[in-house]
């Protein structure tokens, strides 16, 4: 077990859902899910909301070529669909391009290639997200002035820098 509270501990009725391709609504928005690029079971989420807006919140995902998973030949161009101009993207971004190498198959992406995914599928902005807890402040600074130099030169994209506590409206 990884949490370390026994679920019946816990003062509140729990509903466990099997996310599937099948959206969910939930008060306020709908949410659907695909399976993203990781060594275990992990998904994706979009969550639109009434006003037409969505939000996608990718944690763990591995855009480069590094890993064996069973995705689909199709599903950069369906995972691009999956995302497709949603007001923020929030993805995973752990590795500088020149670090990837080094965990090709560990189920992690480079801001590099996350700023390109975000273009790709029309996202308004950016969230480089789940970064190398070996980085320093000012090496995660430097990673955002980069994305920013990478994303200005194909197009509008906002890169931020996700940060504990940071707020986003949407």
């Amino acid at each position: 077990m990884v949490f370390p509270v026994p679920l019946e501990a816990l003062a509140a009725t729990l509903e466990v859902k099997h996310v599937d391709a099948e959206p969910i609504e939930a008060p306020g928005c709908i949410i659907t899910a695909t399976r993203v690029r990781h060594p275990s079971v992990t998904m994706g989420y979009r969550l639109t909301f009434p006003n037409g807006k969505a939000l996608v919140y990718v944690s763990d995902n591995e855009l480069g070529a590094g890993g064996e998973y069973p995705v689909g030949p199709k599903w950069r161009d369906e995972f691009v669909a999956f995302i497709g101009d949603a007001e923020l993207l929030i993805h995973d971004s752990m590795y500088t391009p020149e670090e990837y190498p080094r965990y090709a198959g560990w189920g992690h992406s480079t801001y590099a290639e996350t700023v390109e995914l975000a273009l790709d599928a029309g996202a308004k902005r950016v969230a480089l997200f789940h970064h190398e807890p070996e980085h320093a402040d000012s090496s995660l600074d430097e990673i955002t002035n980069h994305a920013r130099e990478l994303a200005g030169r194909r197009g509008r994209l906002e890169v931020v820098l996700a940060a504990e506590g940071m707020k986003l409206t949407i």
